[in-house]
Parts: structure tokens; C-alpha cells; sequence
């Protein structure tokens, strides 16, 4: 494709009408609800696995869950959460994303129920497991639906969005266990373990009013169904010069045997392994960098600096959820607008410091007992997370998505999935057992991990922001302040594998629109054909 038709193309999404004021868009966002909640559900899991630590009722019932049988117990989800991230990939090219998603939302309500009506410490923990394996089954295919039905106008600002809705479930399950920890009987925890349904029901019923996946749909050769999408969403209900240019890049996916390519190809070039480097840190330090601590295992940290009440502790874990959630919203729509990587490197630096003096107030704590060091250290605690909101949680997805190729997001996403989950379980369970045995000098271990984060970040990220090779440098450094203009992932993927992969990108565009328009071809002579000899024969 030409310079100047790309740098059209980018003017289009620049000029393009604010999604409320589109009557398609708004309906478009309002029918996204289901896929963009998917997070919402794991959300609240995080928050059970959290708040229930904290109600007497939960721990008398299963025999005072520690150390290792507590570690267990916080990684539950995530290890079911890996199965699924093994199995379900193979199957998203066939199923497409509305099914999977409604599979996942389906199993969580089904294991929600199971954890009610638990009788026993390891039959509460095999419903975790099902429960994590069933919430990943949609989060493996809700995001990417999001990202390829959103307009490329919002398209940064969206898949930015998607995983701040998280904090949904963390605050809903939070209040609750606040609200029933107060009760003498098992109904203090069964109540919290059976409004975990709400969310995932809500999306089993709703899910099959989203429109699918236009690229999963010309996936599937059905590119006029993927046509018709784009065209009433975007175009509404027109044929834009910009639906014309996405419908373009839709008729790449008609040809399976790219995709394939996609998973074949995926380890034999250097920018597919940076690309996978990238995606491994992001995901990796996402779950590592202290955030498990504080929303798995925060009743440990509050002991540890004498808030050991059960109101004082589910108090604390429902506001720092919504001062955590105001962060990352925040982040969200601030995010398409800062070059990513700055955004990296501020977080992670000022996160290493506010752990660096967490834990050396929480060192202190031991030695005075001091009721004012014990709130410096929850101070900290707000803080970090706060500023650790404000960045891993909506670049987590959308950074990976971003530096990914069409052909191969599938395979970049669930790679990000397995890290997730993977360092996910490992942190989970080991952070109980370091925070019993060794006390604060656990944060020690955790400091380490976030400097050498930030030096991983330093030397090897990629900045996306404003980055564009088909300009001149005026262009570029004008995108670089006004980032309206939007960025398609073929431009994104010169910065890994050059100019080449550009020009091979739009051979695939290319080739894509001529086998579509040979097909038209042939169905119009075949209609031709056809009505001919209908005539001759009246």
C-alpha cells in the first residue's frame, strides 16, 4: 500500500466522530458489555480468595487454612486457569469467540455454586481450580473480540479498559465479605460464594447479542457477514472510505493457510522472539511485582502491622480495591495518549521505591510495635498498588495485542496467558509460606524482583507510541502528540521485523482481495450462466 494511502487511512481515524456521538458505536460498546466484564469474574475470585481470609466463620469451617495449605488455596484459580490455556487455543480458530466465552461464563456460574455448598476444605479448593479453568476459557477469546470489533479509533482506549474491569469484581466481592463477615454462621462466607454468580450469568445470557469476530468470520470465508458488521458498527450503516480500508484487512484472514503460517513461524524469526520476550515480562511482572501479595494475601500484611480485626481488615481490602480501580480507569484513558514504554518506566520505578520503603517501615514495625509505623506501611500499600493499577493493569493486555501481528495475536495471547498463569500459581502459593516463615524479610526478595523488572523494561521494551515509518519526521513527531489518529499493527510490526514485513503484509491484503474478488467473479458468471439459460429455455 502506498504512503499516502496509509497516511489517508490514518487521517480517516483521526476525523473520525467521537463514539457517543454515533448511535452504532454506542450500540456496538453497550453489546461489548459481556466480553468486556470477562475480567470482572476473576476479579471477584481474587477478592473471595482475599476477604474470606478474613471472615472466622470461613476459617473455623475449613480448620484454619496456613502456610502451605493456604498457598493451595490462592492458586486454585491459577493452576486451573493454566489447563485452560493449554486446551482451549487449539479450539478458538473453530468455535470462534462468542462460544467460548459463553463455555467459560457457564462453568464459573456451575463451580460458584459448587463453593457454596462446599463440605470440605479440598472440595471449596476444587471448585477455585474449575472455576479458574472456566474464567480463562473466556478471557483467552473476550479480549481479542473486543479489540477486532472496536472502532480503530478506540480501539487503544478500549483494550486499555478492558482489564481495569477487574477491579469490578475485586470491589463487589470485597464489600460483600465486608458486609457479611459480621455473621454467625457459614452464611458469612456462602453468601459472598453465591452472588459470585451474578456477573457470569449476566454474561451467559447476553454474550449471543455481540456481534462475532469480522476477522474471525472472513476467517471462515464468510467475509460478507464480516462486511456487513463493519459496515453498520463503523460505516454506520455506509461503506466508508475507512470500512473499505478495514474490510481490506479482513480478506487477509480468508486465506487459513496464513494462519497457519502464524503458529509455524512463530520461533524462526528475531522479532517473533523479542515480540515473545516482551509479551513473557509483561505478563510475568504483571503478576509478580508485589500486586498478588496485596490482593490475595492482604489479611497476612495487615496482621503482620497489627490490623488484625476482622473489620479493620475487610475494610481495608474493599477501599484499596476502589482507590486501585480510580487508578487504573484513570490509566486507561490517559494511556493511548503516553508513549507506552515511559509509562513502563515511570510505574515500575516509582513502585520500586514505594516497596523499598514499605519494607523498611515494616522492619521498623517489628522493632517498635509503633501504631503510626503500621500505618505508614498501609499508606504504601495503597500507594503501590495504586501506582502498579496504574500501568500493569490495562497494558497487560493491551501492550501484548499491540506488538502482535494479525496472523499471530492468537498465539501471542495465549503465550501471555501461560506466563499469567503460570507465574501466577508459583507466586500464589509461594507467598503465604515466605510471608510465615520469613516475615518481612520476604519484601526483600520482592524489592530484587521489581529492580530487575525495571532494568528488563529499560533495555529491552519497545516504544509503539507515535512510531511510524511511512511519514516523514514532521508526520511523525505531529502523531506523537496527537495520537487520535489511531496505528494498525502492520505499521507496529516494522519495528520488529523491518520494512519487509510491511511489504509482506500488504502482498497478503492483496492476494486476500483478489481471491475474494475471483469468488465474486464466479458466483456473478455462475448467476449469469445460470439466468441465460433459463431464458433460452422460456
Amino acid at each position: 500500500m502506498a504512503s499516502h494511502e496509509q497516511t489517508r487511512m490514518h487521517e480517516l481515524i483521526r476525523d473520525s466522530p467521537p463514539w457517543w456521538q454515533s448511535s452504532k458505536l454506542v450500540q456496538l460498546y453497550f453489546l461489548l458489555l459481556p466480553a468486556l466484564l470477562t475480567s470482572s469474574a476473576w476479579g471477584f475470585d481474587i477478592s473471595m480468595t482475599n476477604g474470606l481470609q478474613s471472615i472466622p466463620e470461613f476459617s473455623k469451617q475449613f480448620d484454619n487454612p496456613e502456610g502451605s495449605r493456604l498457598g493451595f488455596y490462592g492458586a486454585s484459580s491459577s493452576i486451573g486457569g493454566l489447563c485452560a490455556v493449554f486446551i482451549w487455543p487449539f479450539f478458538v480458530d473453530i468455535t470462534g469467540r462468542r462460544l467460548l466465552v459463553f463455555i467459560g461464563a457457564l462453568l464459573v456460574v456451575a463451580m460458584s455454586i459448587m463453593e457454596t455448598f462446599s463440605t470440605s476444605f479440598y472440595m471449596f479448593a476444587a471448585g477455585k481450580l474449575l472455576l479458574g479453568f472456566g474464567s480463562l476459557t473466556s478471557q483467552i477469546v473476550a479480549p481479542v473480540l473486543v479489540v477486532e470489533l472496536a472502532h480503530p479509533k478506540q480501539r487503544q482506549a478500549i483494550s486499555s479498559l478492558y482489564n481495569t474491569s477487574l477491579y469490578i469484581g475485586l470491589i463487589i466481592g470485597a464489600w460483600i465479605a465486608y458486609g457479611t463477615a459480621g455473621l454467625s454462621s457459614t452464611w458469612a462466607w456462602r453468601i459472598p460464594a453465591i452472588l459470585q454468580t451474578a456477573l457470569p450469568t449476566y454474561q451467559v445470557l447476553t454474550i449471543w447479542f455481540c456481534p462475532e469476530s469480522p476477522r474471525w468470520l472472513a476467517s471462515r470465508g464468510r467475509l460478507q457477514a464480516a462486511q456487513d458488521i463493519l459496515i453498520k458498527y463503523h460505516g454506520q450503516g455506509r461503506e466508508t472510505d475507512l470500512v473499505q480500508f478495514e474490510i481490506r484487512k479482513s480478506s487477509r484472514a480468508l486465506s487459513r493457510q496464513l494462519n497457519r503460517e502464524g503458529f509455524r513461524t512463530v520461533l524462526s524469526t528475531r522479532g517473533n522472539l523479542h515480540r515473545l520476550w516482551m509479551c513473557a515480562v509483561t505478563a510475568i511482572a504483571s503478576q509478580c511485582c508485589g500486586s498478588q501479595l496485596v490482593a490475595n494475601y492482604l489479611p497476612q500484611i495487615l496482621d503482620q502491622v497489627g490490623f488484625s480485626s476482622t473489620k479493620e481488615k475487610t475494610l481495608m481490602n474493599g477501599l484499596i480495591f476502589i482507590a486501585s480501580w480510580l487508578s487504573a480507569i484513570a490509566a486507561a484513558f490517559t494511556i493511548p495518549y503516553v508513549p507506552r514504554r515511559s509509562v513502563f518506566l515511570s510505574s515500575t520505578g516509582l513502585m520500586l521505591v514505594l516497596f523499598t520503603i514499605w519494607t523498611a517501615l515494616a522492619a521498623e514495625y517489628v522493632k517498635t510495635s509503633s501504631k503510626s509505623i503500621g500505618i505508614g506501611v498501609v499508606a504504601m500499600v495503597f500507594l503501590f498498588n495504586m501506582t502498579y493499577c496504574a500501568c500493569w493493569v490495562p497494558l497487560v493486555i493491551a501492550y501484548p495485542l499491540e506488538i502482535a501481528t494479525t496472523k499471530q495475536r492468537a498465539v501471542f495471547f495465549c503465550w501471555v496467558y501461560i506466563c499469567i498463569n503460570a507465574s501466577s500459581t508459583a507466586v500464589t502459593y509461594i507467598n503465604p509460606i515466605g510471608l510465615q516463615d520469613i516475615s518481612w524479610r520476604y519484601y526483600i526478595i520482592q524489592t530484587i524482583f521489581i529492580a530487575l523488572v525495571f532494568i528488563a523494561i529499560y533495555f529491552t521494551f519497545v516504544e509503539t507510541q507515535g512510531r511510524d515509518s511511512f511519514l516523514d519526521v514532521s508526520e511523525a513527531n505531529r502523531r506523537l502528540t496527537d495520537c487520535s489518529a489511531g496505528y494498525t499493527l502492520e505499521e507496529i510490526a516494522v519495528l520488529f521485523d523491518g520494512q519487509e514485513s510491511f511489504d509482506r503484509a500488504m502482498v497478503d491484503v492483496a492476494v486476500g482481495v483478489g481471491k475474494q474478488m475471483e469468488l465474486d467473479d464466479g458466483r456473478k458468471a455462475s448467476v449469469v450462466a445460470t439466468e441465460t439459460v433459463e431464458s433460452k429455455d422460456a
